[in-house]
């Protein structure tokens, strides 16, 4: 039975995890402490990807941020942590959760992802299969499904699509997540997306997967989303994760054209986030001793091509702490939802992904676009 305990009455190292606001990193040398942040009723997990053991991470007990706060944290490019934001949805669509999952699995030991979808929406008078591709040059790329929407015998939005892919192309690791989109993706046709095609993708998703209502039916998540923006706005270009033990998503941001941020909520397990505004993650850098000055740590982190900043990132331990002690570690668990602010390519929150526990876990993330005039859900 878990102990009671303040902060004040704790041998100092474990002392000063109570106390802190965020969750924390441990050495892989602190193992006992860890336990014995375990046996005080918290959470604890080994932080591992990819064969590279990080340490251990203990969880605090997290509290949504208040509206001010959020937004100042939103108009830095900090990440906006929502922990419980969407109440009991988890719980509320479980069935259609689980039964995720369970395809997912079945996709992992080789299933048909077109099959999948049929079973699913096969019998939708609306969306109507247009065909099956594989793209053998990328070799993460499962299969990807084509769809027209029709309504009354016309043809409304066409090229729509659903792609099954490996999150990372490392045998070792068996996440998988499945992107809705349109047109071609080389060219980034989805960022030219008429409001009926944008609308017709979305109504894909959410016809194919229900618990999409858990993200889109939240009234605190979206009274937080209206209280960032400040603006109309959509949430659309979703994707399906399906996080797997040791593996998850290297450093990286998503300023794309147009788009305003991403709202990544996790439906069921556990995911561990390194996410940091891009200006302080150069600061880091430097202090860390990795680039001379800042300027030249965003050039770095623009050019994508440096293989021993690529290892500092996403495979040093060292580094994992430091980001850890500036307060930039979240653990998200069902009912949680995260935001990632894009303002622009050097205003940007910069996100690694862990995947946590000892099976895959499921989450939804949808980026965050201005909204399109007519822009409506039949399915809500």
């Amino acid at each position: 039975m878990p102990r009671a305990t303040t902060a004040r009455s704790q041998p100092g190292p474990l002392r000063d995890l109570l106390a802190q606001p965020h969750a924390r990193l441990l050495p892989l040398e602190s193992r006992k402490l860890a336990e014995a942040w375990r046996d005080y009723g918290r959470t604890c997990f080994p932080l591992r990807r990819r064969g590279v053991e990080f340490g251990h991470i203990v969880t605090q007990r997290a509290v949504l941020p208040t509206l001010r706060a959020a937004f100042e944290r939103w108009q830095r490019a900090d990440a906006v942590h929502l922990p419980g934001i969407l109440g009991d949805a988890p719980q509320r669509h479980a069935e259609a959760i689980a039964a995720c999952r369970s395809m997912f699995d079945r996709l992992r030991r080789g299933g048909s992802f077109l099959d999948e979808l049929e079973a699913r929406i096969g019998d939708d008078k609306h969306l109507r299969y247009a065909g099956s591709t594989i793209d053998r040059n990328d070799k993460r790329e499962v299969e990807r499904v084509f769809l027209d929407a029709e309504v009354d015998g016309n043809v409304v939005a066409t090229d729509l699509w659903a792609k099954l892919a490996w999150i990372a192309d490392d045998a070792t690791d068996r996440s998988l997540r499945i992107r809705f989109s349109s047109g071609k993706e080389q060219l980034e046709e989805w960022q030219l997306q008429t409001e009926a095609t944008a609308r017709w993708v979305d109504e894909f998703a959410l016809r194919a997967f229900p618990e999409c209502r858990a993200i889109l039916e939240c009234k605190p998540l979206h009274a937080m989303l209206r209280h960032l923006l400040r603006r109309p706005y959509r949430v659309s270009e979703r994707i399906l994760y399906n996080n797997a033990p040791g593996g998850g998503a290297v450093f990286h941001h998503d300023a794309e054209p147009g788009q305003l941020g991403v709202v990544f909520s996790q439906l069921q397990g556990h995911t561990a986030w390194f996410a940091i505004r891009k200006r302080k993650l150069a600061q880091l850098l430097v202090q860390h001793g990795a680039c001379k000055d800042a300027r030249h740590a965003m050039l770095a982190l623009d050019a994508g091509s440096d293989e021993s900043m690529w290892r500092l990132l996403n495979r040093e331990p060292a580094f994992a702490q430091l980001l850890s002690a500036h307060g930039v570690l979240f653990v998200l668990g069902a009912g949680d939802s995260i935001l990632l602010p894009s303002h622009g390519i050097d205003d940007v929150a910069w996100h690694s992904v862990f995947a946590l526990g000892d099976a895959p876990s499921l989450a939804h993330s949808y980026g965050i676009f201005p909204q399109l005039p007519g822009y409506q859900l039949q399915g809500l």
